[in-house]
């Protein structure tokens, strides 16, 4: 049985790195041979090509192709991981949203500002940045809002989006909870420092400050930091093991369907 990697790509070399630590040995999948045959794996140029019996597969291509893709191997029983954002519709996502063999990359879900979150706190406002040196796909919202949106779904249900700024730094605005206001600040090319926080305060006046890029959770006068492994490396764990997350594809779904509205 094989894990089967399709994209040898930014992400598709990330996650090449993680299988590798597992001591795991993929087919791997490209369309671009130079990436693909002097890595000492098996491999493909296209995905229809694959023989081998297959326990999961990996896709880290253009999101154009993911639902098509994903299809393929669906249909024969295998699960599916997919990179996010699964698709550019919510239409062309829905083909596929309720098979209970996908799921959706959530990589900040293994953060431990995430997993050490206080749940008994009330909330009183969240104000969120994510401002990266580099570039990505699409626009900053699809690039990195994308998991700020799955995270506020994660922690307190559905959300509602309700305006945003384009500019250096895209700003939308919405709420959680009915009346909890939130804000995300993002931005590319950021020439400042490098920036994943989330400063929430609560009712009874206290913080809690969720730094993403340090993996690191600070409340009540108390911190806690990652201090082995990384994040990228427990979502490849689990789903190779066939531990799954409940919840990805709902919300990567209404991702899809928030983000059409104001991009």
């Amino acid at each position: 049985m094989h894990i089967l990697l399709i994209g040898l790509g930014n992400m598709g070399s990330k996650y090449l790195k993680k299988l590798e630590e597992l001591s795991l040995k993929p087919l791997l999948c490209d369309v671009d041979r130079e990436k693909v045959e002097n890595t000492g794996y098996p491999f493909y140029c296209h995905y229809g090509d694959v023989e081998e019996t297959l326990s999961g597969v990996i896709v880290a291509v253009n999101p154009e192709e993911h639902v098509k893709i994903a299809k393929e191997f669906l249909s024969k029983g295998i699960p599916v991981l997919l990179e996010k954002p699964p698709s550019l519709t919510s239409a062309e996502f829905g083909e596929i949203v309720d098979h209970p063999l996908l799921e959706i990359s959530e990589v900040e879900l293994y953060s431990e500002a995430v997993k050490n979150f206080p749940t008994e706190v009330e909330v009183k406002s969240i104000n969120i940045e994510r401002l990266n040196k580099g570039r990505g796909y699409i626009n900053p919202v699809w690039d990195l809002a994308w998991h700020d949106l799955y995270i506020l779904q994660y922690l307190f249900g559905d959300l509602k989006l309700e305006d945003v700024r384009k500019g250096d730094v895209w700003k939308l605005s919405g709420s959680v909870k009915d009346s909890v206001p939130f804000e995300i600040n993002v931005a590319w090319n950021y020439e400042g420092e490098v920036s994943r926080k989330w400063l929430v305060e609560t009712v009874s006046g206290e913080q809690v400050l969720m730094d993403f890029y340090r993996e690191e959770i600070s409340y009540n006068g108390t911190s806690r930091t990652r201090e082995w492994g990384d994040k990228l490396r427990e979502m490849v764990t689990d789903f190779v093991t066939g531990v799954r997350r409940e919840g990805s594809r709902e919300r990567a779904y209404r991702n899809l369907q928030l983000i059409e509205k104001i991009t």
